[in-house]
């Protein structure tokens, strides 16, 4: 009987020991299974974010966009708003009554910790010691805003014992003038990237061999020329574009920079005042303007302007800017009040402006008259950059359709000259906002290296016909 309930016992046993040996062995078959879930459903949870309005229903997560580069589609479009973190200022205040004291301070002490963060971001990279560096400000001679423009005006990097002011021989070269980006709001990019650029610049004309034959390349006194415009919601538009304007004639009618062509850029927000420069400056003879990733808003058939388009509707998701901010940004630059009631139902991109914040540069007419007014033989030459990833992407997209049509205009009315109107020069990326700057550098360099022949045949040009 004991043997009996002994047997018994020790099948019990093994019983409980296969039952007990189950649960590992399910988990260890699943694994990679279970892994890929739990990621998919953190990816999916980090991808949604923060946002608290109706989301387009053509959204796509990042990690699902097999258009992105991998770096951004699996890392950085997450951490993007840890080191860039512009989406705290959606919670800003946008119409702030300035002359009130307590009010302003208020409306600072939320916006200011975000752009001190940007701006120390910009002190790792040390403009003294890459570049010569001259800091001129620029009075204003009309309006109520008694604050000058600051510029800092950079150049190639000299003997320690030669001037680092400008000179005579400065007229004679490029002049770049640089807009940074940051919606308007803030300043992005206002050091690293025009470093990056402008040092990318430099590298490639220490090695042309056909300006290495001379006693210097032409781009050895090339001027820098970067503007602390003013920003908003401070400052609403059109203060950022008439505090470039400023600079643009005070460099070249007051500093006679520029002689030896004239280059306009921007990034971002910047790219999209760069548009409206070049469109304002044709009486210059602009060579060529470098628009990067622009914040283009599209017209309606009611007369309003709106961030909403295919790309705006798809990157609802991404970080990098993330679409929350970039419709704060644009109603903190056009004045508009929030009214969270209408627009707590209405999905990212719909909120309108019936401010056009491109000054009127995504109207073929525009460019075609000021073309026409103007005295130059030639359309300034179109250097244009978009990016999948980028909720601004069809934006930029439509601007080309836009050159594109004055082009074949001026092109038309001259069907017999020898002189064809300069073709533009299109490049797009797949790393998201700004994000070839440091994930497909051949697209960089390769736009860079173009954009440098563009400003070397306009160095001869000019010096040619004596301007």
């Amino acid at each position: 009987m004991c043997r009996l309930l002994n047997k018994q016992g020790d099948l019990e046993k093994k019983e409980a020991s296969r039952s007990g040996s189950s649960s590992p062995s399910f988990f260890r078959r699943n694994f990679f299974s279970i892994t890929a879930l739990l990621i998919g459903l953190l990816c999916k949870s980090l991808s949604t974010h923060n946002l608290d309005r109706p989301i387009p229903i053509e959204a796509v997560p990042l990690w699902q966009t097999s258009e992105l580069h991998w770096v951004v589609r699996y890392f950085v479009g997450y951490l993007f708003g840890k080191f860039v973190p512009v989406g705290q200022l959606v919670k800003c205040p946008i119409t702030v009554d300035w002359t009130n004291v307590q009010e302003a301070d208020e409306a600072k002490s939320c916006i200011n910790p975000v752009r001190a963060i940007l701006d120390k971001a910009d002190e790792f990279v040390d403009l003294n010691a890459l570049f010569d560096v001259q800091v001129i400000d620029i009075e204003r001679s009309v309006g109520g805003d008694n604050s000058p423009v600051h510029m800092t005006l950079l150049k190639k990097k000299a003997s320690s014992d030669a001037a680092t002011t400008t000179t005579n021989n400065d007229s004679k070269a490029p002049l770049i003038l640089y807009m940074h980006g940051g919606g308007f709001t803030v300043r992005g990019g206002r050091g690293a990237l025009a470093a990056q650029i402008f040092g990318y610049l430099h590298q490639i004309g220490e090695t042309d061999d056909d300006v290495n034959d001379s006693a210097n390349s032409f781009m050895d006194d090339a001027v820098w020329a970067g503007v602390d415009y003013r920003l908003a919601p401070e400052h609403q538009y059109p203060s950022a574009t008439e505090d470039c304007l400023l600079a643009l004639n005070y460099l070249v009618n007051d500093m006679n920079l520029g002689r030896g062509g004239i280059h306009v850029s921007g990034i971002s927000a910047g790219a999209t005042l760069a548009m409206e420069v070049t469109l304002k400056s044709m009486d210059m003879n602009i060579d060529s303007f470098y628009v990067d990733e622009p914040k283009v808003p599209l017209p309606s058939k009611d007369g309003t302007w709106s961030l909403d388009s295919g790309s705006f509707r798809r990157y609802s998701y991404s970080r990098m800017p993330p679409v929350d901010w970039l419709e704060w940004s644009l109603k903190a630059y056009t004045g508009m009040e929030t009214n969270h009631e209408v627009e707590s139902t209405l999905p990212y991109g719909m909120i309108t402006t019936d401010v056009d914040i491109t000054g009127g540069s995504i109207d073929a007419a525009n460019w075609k008259r000021s073309f026409d007014e103007s005295n130059a033989t030639q359309l300034p030459r179109l250097f244009l950059v978009t990016a999948n990833g980028d909720p601004l992407k069809d934006g930029g997209v439509y601007f080309k359709h836009i050159y594109e049509e004055v082009i074949k205009q001026v092109e038309a009315e001259t069907p017999n000259s020898t002189e064809r109107q300069p073709q533009i020069k299109y490049v797009e990326t797949t790393s998201g906002h700004t994000g070839h700057y440091i994930f497909e550098l051949p697209i960089f360099e390769d736009t860079m290296k173009e954009w440098y022949a563009e400003m070397k045949r306009a160095h001869s040009r000019k010096l040619n016909i004596g301007l």
